[in-house]
């Protein structure tokens, strides 16, 4: 039930409209990064929606809401924001703009929506008081330092808020919330248990997956951290420990580069062994915003100053100007149907992956097929995010897979 006094709305909320676990840290504001980690069905962004809805009503504060891209926003964290509002029977008393993404309070409150790929709208906010990054796993830690640094508005309890289901414990948010946490750090952990309000037909399907997919079961029921290999493009690998130098004296050595300038460069060295059909993946370079300098510069750096890098086709430029500095850098071959012949040839060798080379190891773990939104059936389309280090170990044997004839496999046969 509400109520509005001039630009004051008087809300009374009962405590059963809250999961129980959260309840207490409803009016909690104290701590600068509030951190919710959890499984599916915990209702751990239902609860930072009621929260923040609440935080508005008490105080003016502005407050910003984001995920990785704009296109993920309306339909998830703008839909809940007006869904919770109209429960709570407030919709006449805010303002609503569909076209402007953002929702505003008599009082001065007032919620923006934005992805994270919208950087001119980014850098035009100010006076935030507190951000809210949903499945803050798709989002780099250097962005999340970057909005931490935005937090600029006039309120005295300013707070970054993130939920997110576990995810691998190479991702950074692993170290982040485990190992090496910030000062003013809440840190909490929920399951589908948690949440009272979970329907039964959805309790069910997520205790049927304890027996049913037991890995899955303790990812995205008992939250906990690891990685679910449905629909992962690439799942012939493991982790382990090796000599390459042991290795280099009867293996071949190639390597590759992806280069990306704004986006993620990676340049991956590795040894083939053909005759075992395996590949060893053993040095990593991978970082963003790169000028061509800095690549050649790595190049030298990881020992391939004499060894040929293959380098994606599309950058003839760069690819002339590595050779200008003395580099054996090699277009590597493209044509129709390459990138799935790359792919096919990577998980028809074995992958073994040194512990040193995380980055990799976190876009092995991440790299998926993407499902259509019409059927729920997984395409042909891959993640992007976790593509630049995979991309530049295949281009490191492109004149091999584009020189032979791959058989094609349904993804249907392999249960996607």
């Amino acid at each position: 039930m509400s109520e509005k006094n001039h630009n004051k709305i008087t809300l009374k909320l009962s405590k059963s409209l809250f999961v129980p676990k959260y309840f207490p840290l409803l009016f909690d504001y104290s701590h600068r990064w509030e951190v919710y980690m959890g499984s599916a069905g915990s209702a751990k962004s239902y609860f930072i929606t009621q929260k923040l809805i609440v935080r508005c009503l008490n105080e003016p504060i502005r407050v910003l809401v984001c995920r990785r891209t704009a296109a993920t926003l309306r339909n998830t964290c703008f839909s809940l924001f007006k869904d919770i509002l109209s429960k709570w029977k407030l919709t006449q008393y805010v303002k609503i703009r569909e076209t402007d993404f953002n929702i505003k309070f008599p009082n001065g409150s007032e919620i923006i929506f934005t992805g994270l790929d919208e950087e001119t709208k980014l850098l035009s906010l100010n006076n935030i008081g507190c951000v809210f990054i949903e499945e803050a796993f798709e989002v780099p830690q250097a962005i999340v330092e970057q909005l931490n640094l935005r937090l600029r508005g006039a309120v005295e309890n300013k707070q970054i808020i993130m939920a997110f289901n576990p995810i691998s414990k190479n991702h950074w948010l692993y170290n982040f919330c485990e190992k090496n946490p910030p000062q003013s750090f809440l840190y909490t952990h929920s399951t589908y248990k948690d949440n009272p309000f979970l329907d039964k037909e959805n309790y069910k399907a997520l205790e049927e997956m304890a027996t049913r997919n037991p890995s899955k079961y303790r990812v995205y029921g008992l939250g906990e951290w690891g990685v679910d290999s449905e629909g992962l493009v690439i799942t012939n690998w493991r982790v382990e420990a090796f000599n390459e130098m042991e290795l280099a004296r009867t293996l071949e050595r190639r390597a590759g580069m992806d280069i990306g300038f704004v986006d993620k460069s990676a340049i991956i060295d590795t040894l083939y062994d053909r005759e075992n059909k395996t590949i060893y993946v053993f040095n990593e370079f991978y970082k963003s915003g790169c000028q061509l300098g800095e690549l050649a510069g790595a190049i030298r750096d990881m020992g391939l100053a004499k060894t040929k890098v293959f380098v994606d086709s599309a950058e003839a430029r760069s690819i002339d100007y590595f050779r200008q500095e003395g580099l054996r850098a090699e277009s590597c071959k493209k044509g129709a149907g390459s990138v799935k012949a790359g792919l096919m040839f990577l998980q028809d060798n074995l992958i073994v992956v040194s512990p040193k080379c995380k980055n990799f190891i976190t876009e092995l773990e991440n790299f998926s097929y993407i499902k259509s939104k019409q059927t729920g059936e997984y395409t042909d389309n891959t993640t992007h995010e976790w593509s630049h280090a995979i991309d530049a170990c295949r281009y490191g044997y492109s004149d091999i897979y584009t020189n032979t004839r791959l058989k094609t496999v349904n993804k249907a046969s392999l249960g996607f």
